[in-house]
């Protein structure tokens, strides 16, 4: 079906790509894994044809239908959602058609035009992500690749496209994403994209992480870093994931030896925490308040009479369905947009950092170092350390040469991981994390959940 053989790829720092060999056969489900910045996209952009190799081939074979999902979901905010998944073509064309149908009412509930005639200008994350999902959906594909697909979804997004793709047999699906139970549903075999290579794994995520820690337990020289990280995944799957696996026993208990003893959270590897300033008894206060987009008589109301006390030190989890009003409440409580009704108080100590979906806070432009300096030349990280920006850098994983990339070049991982150590650096005593998960890989998950668990203010998180 497609072939890769010996392709590299540089972008003038190294090959991201380094003569890379391998195939995908009919309904093949195949996961991609990897740190931030390692190559996972850009492997999935080759393969598709959207970049060309440096050296190697590429081969779509007899004719190949596919469809590649990208990270972002770009529209023309003035079309809508039918413009966008069906273009010109008559209703008639397609509204009989049962897959179709099946599509439309898994993602969004229905297939009446009363869905289809919203405009994308004014649609959440979600239900743009799950916009570009129907238009590949409803398309006649042998092989769809998927680019983090379930950035923006809520669980039950999650769960539809997990299922949905199960029950399509024929239809060939290639997926990088972070989240972990989404790659054990859909995959059998993993890609590790690794120093520029590909290790291949047969099993989704779970069998990867025992095949991971075998090959480890058998290369004694692996680095240190490396290790704590799959014994805290193999901690993970110890907690839940076994259950879906059906490895052998032996591979079972290697595992286990690797983590006897879960190491201690982390604090310094990929985000650091910085001094934070002080936070008052009085954080947030929502008085019998309406939540609403818009103004007037073409106000959407999304929630009324709502009265929230949010406290010092308090951690709460936003969720709800794409377009339920989630990133409105965020926006709401850190004064972007004002009550329809009833009245917000806000703590004068409150020191806001608000990590948002898109990143529009990130100039492309801008060079890493400089995105960093921005916000200050050097940093606290309390008692008595400090940190350059360039030191900064280093320690989020760009080198010398790197911090004189544009941000634009990055991949949506560093671009976030960068963006939230901007945020940290003012010392905030309040976190607002809108999707923080979204495009992170294992790694940097592994650090953020440390660092929140020692944050010493308030947190609010939404994410799927």
């Amino acid at each position: 079906m497609l072939n890769v053989e010996n392709i590299s790829k540089s972008y003038g720092k190294g090959d991201v790509i380094h003569h890379v060999s391998l195939g995908v056969s009919t309904g093949d489900r195949i996961g991609i894994v990897g740190r931030n910045g390692g190559g996972k996209s850009t492997l999935m952009r080759l393969m598709s044809g959207i970049e060309e190799a440096d050296s190697g081939r590429v081969t779509h074979h007899g004719g190949l239908r596919f469809g590649h999902l990208m990270q972002v979901d770009e529209f023309d905010p003035e079309l809508t959602i039918r413009e966008v998944i069906f273009g010109t073509d008559s209703t008639h064309s397609w509204a009989s058609d049962p897959l179709i149908r099946d599509v439309l009412k898994g993602l969004f509930g229905s297939h009446g035009e009363e869905v289809l005639h919203r405009k994308i200008a004014g649609l959440s994350g979600g239900e743009r992500r799950r916009t570009s999902l129907a238009r590949l959906l409803t398309s006649e594909l042998d092989l769809i690749m998927l680019d983090e697909p379930t950035n923006h979804l809520d669980v039950e997004g999650v769960s539809w496209l997990a299922n949905h793709l199960k029950n399509r047999k024929s239809l060939s699906v290639v997926v990088v994403t972070h989240d972990r139970w989404f790659l054990d549903e859909v995959s059998d075999r993993t890609w590790e994209v690794i120093d520029g290579g590909v290790e291949e794994y047969e099993g989704g995520y779970s069998a990867f992480v025992l095949a991971k820690a075998e090959r480890m337990r058998q290369a004694s020289a692996e680095d240190a870093r490396r290790n704590q990280l799959i014994r805290k995944e193999l901690a993970w799957l110890r907690r839940g994931a076994p259950a879906r696996t059906t490895k052998p026993k032996f591979r079972v208990d290697a595992a286990n030896q690797l983590i006897s003893a879960e190491p201690q959270p982390r604090d310094g590897v990929e985000l650091l925490a910085f001094a934070g300033a002080r936070l008052g008894k009085r954080v947030f206060e929502l008085h019998d308040a309406t939540l609403g987009i818009g103004t007037g008589e073409s106000a959407k109301i999304l929630a009324e009479r709502i009265s929230l006390n949010i406290g010092p030190g308090q951690r709460y989890a936003v969720v709800g369905a794409n377009g339920a009003g989630k990133t409105s409440l965020l926006r709401l409580l850190s004064g972007a947009i004002k009550p329809l009704a009833g009245h917000l108080q806000t703590g004068t100590t409150v020191k806001l950092a608000f990590l948002s979906q898109h990143l529009d806070e990130l100039n492309p432009k801008w060079r890493v170092l400089e995105a960093v300096e921005e916000v200050a030349q050097r940093v606290d990280l309390g008692k008595g350390r400090e940190l350059s920006a360039s030191q900064l850098c280093e320690r989020l994983g760009f080198g010398t040469d790197s911090q004189w990339t544009p941000v634009g070049d990055l991949s949506g991982g560093e671009r976030r991981r960068l963006q939230l150590t901007r945020l940290l650096m003012s010392g905030p005593n309040v976190l607002f994390l809108d999707e923080p998960t979204n495009d992170f890989d294992v790694e940097t998950l592994a650090s953020l959940e440390d660092l929140l668990d020692g944050f010493a203010g308030t947190i609010m998180v939404v994410s799927h």
